[in-house]
């Protein structure tokens, strides 16, 4: 999936946190949607939003950092796929 600031991330299994695959990927994607255009490629710093629930932060993309959504007891994570 693309990331705000244009990179691509991959979202982790969460099994053992009980997050399906299609209910993460779904909270990465909106999340993503909500914070278009706040954190360019270039950025430095962090964005956060809560979606439907869950708080969700996006690393900054200097420092390629992922995606980390939590709620309650249950977490999310997506990283960044390393350009080749």
């Amino acid at each position: 999936m693309t990331a705000a600031s244009g990179f691509t991330l991959q979202v982790l299994d969460a099994a053992e946190t009980g997050v399906p695959c299609d209910e993460a990927r779904s909270v990465v994607e909106r999340f993503h949607r909500a914070i278009a255009g706040r954190q360019p490629a270039g950025s430095q710093e962090p964005v956060s939003e809560t979606v439907d629930g869950w708080l969700c932060v996006s690393g900054a993309p200097t420092a390629q950092g992922g995606t980390t959504c939590g709620r309650q007891d249950r977490t999310v994570l997506a990283a960044v796929v390393p350009l080749e």
